[in-house]
């Protein structure tokens, strides 16, 4: 599925002086393996090896080369659109889509000062990862990375119109995180019902949002049922759980850019395995 999936892109420019250029797909290939298999750059350059052997690349990087393959401001775009494209065998099954975050550890640290306690440590960066998935699959259609400390309700309205151009959406779930009027519009303006579960001091008064009230009302008059379509927001958490278990949930790259790089291949990886299970389970054929 990787190869078929990276065999249209196009060979990096030749350069006229120095080393010549590794090709894109090869370096396509050499992060993947560096990410599914969970071993650094030192031990993965043994299967880098076999897949040269095999005929699969042209020629073993050094393993510092590996991780440099990471830190191109262009994988960032490419591995974006390779997501969104193996998750498009699964449009015809997928209508409830769920949306949540979660936070990716590195290796490097910052200060930190305790207003309360007035000391002063050193905690961990991380990475917050947006997404939108499927209910049913848990594949990933749509990701977004930013620094630990963003909010996420800004990022449900980029993920909505991504996940949109493609998938014919019904519901979206999501937690009191994202409650907000344009939130509960633009999930609406989609064609599906959002089942944002509203917060203790949440108030009827619509302030021009009619869907505000209107789920307002639905939430606190039919709870019960609310809860029910609300629960499909639980299978994110397995989406996140399938993702850090199997691959890791710390970032092994120091660059910030390869971090980024580093989450969307983690992500890439997760839906290449999700197309294998559900070709056998739902008898989809992909291609």
């Amino acid at each position: 599925l990787l190869f078929e999936l990276i065999e249209n892109f196009a060979l990096e420019k030749s350069r006229k002086n120095g080393r010549p250029l590794v090709p894109l797909n090869e370096q396509m290939v050499c992060m993947f393996l560096y990410c599914y298999s969970r071993f650094s750059s030192r031990r993965v350059i043994s299967d880098l090896e076999l897949a040269r052997q095999n005929k699969l690349i042209n020629k073993t990087p050094h393993f510092n080369t590996v991780c440099n393959f990471f830190k191109k401001d262009e994988m960032t775009k490419i591995l974006s659109q390779l997501i969104e494209i193996t998750a498009l065998p699964l449009r015809l099954v997928e209508e409830k889509i769920v949306i949540d975050s979660s936070g990716f550890s590195t290796s490097l640290y910052e200060r930190w000062f305790d207003i309360r306690t007035q000391a002063v440590s050193r905690k961990r960066t991380w990475k917050k990862v947006h997404l939108s998935c499927g209910a049913k699959t848990h594949c990933i259609i749509s990701v977004k990375v930013t620094p630990g400390t963003y909010g996420d309700s800004p990022e449900l309205v980029p993920l909505i119109e991504n996940t949109a151009k493609y998938f014919d959406m019904k519901e979206v779930s999501a937690d009191k995180a994202y409650l907000s009027r344009l939130n509960l519009t633009k999930i609406a303006e989609k064609g599906a019902i959002p089942f944002i579960p509203f917060k203790s001091n949440s108030i009827m008064n619509q302030r021009g949002s009619r869907l505000w009230k209107q789920m307002w009302m639905f939430f606190y008059e039919n709870q019960e049922e609310f809860m029910r379509h609300y629960h499909a927001r639980s299978n994110v958490e397995t989406t996140f759980s399938m993702l850090k278990r199997i691959y890791g949930n710390f970032l092994r790259i120091r660059n910030e850019t390869g971090q980024i790089n580093e989450i969307l291949m983690k992500c890439l990886c997760h839906n290449l395995t999700v197309l294998v299970q559900e070709s056998f389970e739902l008898g989809i054929k992909i291609d």
